[in-house]
């Protein structure tokens, strides 16, 4: 039982890991316990230290994570998450011939396009069946408005060629057909 000159110490941990894909879980746990007033300074963190290890293993052990204890802490092991067969990256995109190359911030754009898909709305496939403005880019950023059009006014690609729709899986020919079809779209409104 703690006395008035104990020295109050509580030690809480809480632990946020990525069990699914695009799914976490939370552990917490927490300790209180006490100390002779006349502890040190290194006495106290050394005890804190300990029950951190232990409420470190505690919300593992909850979480279904495993861990190993070492001499300095407890580390957690890496758990491979379940679910389907993860996606691949989307590659970097190949060389380009110096000449075909227009670069620059528009190329990243396109690659945001294809590695953040989630940042950014696709728009046309509700405009070619109607749904949509015609107008209005064939990619929209969400976080700044930015877009992008799939062709340019003179019919031509306005994509690079490493380019893939990530909502469908689309490159080269389909998507210029696709925004020249747009295109008319528009132009008849």
């Amino acid at each position: 039982m703690a006395t008035s000159n104990d020295i109050r110490v509580t030690v809480t941990r809480r632990s946020v890991m990525q069990v699914a894909p695009y799914e976490s879980e939370e552990a917490s746990s927490s300790v209180e316990f006490s100390m002779d007033a006349g502890a040190s300074a290194e006495e106290v963190m050394g005890e804190q230290s300990a029950w951190s290890d232990r409420l470190a293993t505690a919300n593992y052990e909850s979480l279904g994570i495993g861990y190993e204890i070492t001499e300095v802490a407890v580390r957690r092991v890496q758990k491979s998450v379940s679910g389907d067969t993860p996606r691949a990256a989307v590659a970097a995109a190949p060389p380009r011939p110096a000449a075909a190359s227009s670069g620059g911030a528009q190329d990243d754009l396109w690659r945001d396009v294809m590695n953040n898909s989630s940042g950014w709305f696709t728009n046309w496939p509700e405009q070619l069946d109607g749904s949509e403005n015609p107008k209005r880019p064939a990619y929209r950023r969400s976080g700044d408005g930015k877009g992008l059009w799939l062709t340019r006014k003179d019919g031509n690609a306005n994509f690079p060629n490493f380019f893939v729709c990530p909502k469908t899986g689309k490159t080269g020919d389909a998507l210029t057909e696709i925004g020249n079809q747009i295109s008319q779209k528009a132009a008849a409104k």
